[in-house]
């Protein structure tokens, strides 16, 4: 019985540990960068600053420590989901430089948030994103890059709700506070 007891609390302190769930991303975008180009995009680049939040936009769970690079996203293969994802694209972009905080995309996530500063492309094992749609289970590059890393590997954008709109006042104004800090010009 001891062993069972013992068992059980391992089990259960591992959970703070190693997660699973979906998550979406928080941030306020200082510009948008379509590849080739807006009028027929493939791929998105979004500058600002970010953190990535447990459970996704809709939930208010854990939240990452912000940083400020950008995010690299490629259209998914499907048809059908490429015309949603670039009307969110141009949501997106019409709130980039405007200050405002919002939450957005979809992911699997494995891990605990204390391992994506170390996450590199070529990293293996938990922490790590996965595409939800179509199918789910792949694993992909969802991580705020430096401004000095060359955009490779897209990750394929994962749509969910739209973007939402964070304020500046409530459960989410310390975070807006630190999004906005990040993007501060350095001394």
């Amino acid at each position: 019985m001891f062993f069972i007891l013992l068992a059980a609390i391992v089990l259960l302190e591992g959970i703070d540990l190693l997660g699973s769930g979906p998550v979406g991303i928080y941030g306020i975008i200082e510009k948008i960068v379509f590849e080739p180009n807006e009028a027929v995009p493939e791929r998105l680049q979004v500058w600002g600053a970010f953190a990535f939040v447990d459970g996704g936009p809709a939930r208010d769970g854990a939240v990452s420590p912000v940083k400020r690079g950008y995010l690299y996203f490629k259209l998914p293969g499907d048809a059908a989901k490429q015309s949603t994802v670039k009307i969110e694209w141009a949501d997106l972009k019409s709130v980039a430089g405007t200050g405002q905080a919002i939450g957005f995309g979809n992911w699997g996530y494995i891990g605990s948030f204390s391992g994506l500063e170390s996450r590199t492309p070529s990293s293996s094992g938990p922490p790590y994103f996965l595409e939800l749609y179509p199918g789910g289970g792949q694993q992909t590059d969802v991580r705020v890059r430096p401004a000095s890393e060359a955009p490779a590997t897209p990750a394929v954008y994962q749509t969910n709700a739209g973007i939402v709109k964070l304020p500046e006042q409530g459960s989410h104004a310390q975070l807006v506070k630190q999004l906005k800090d990040a993007l501060k010009p350095r001394l």
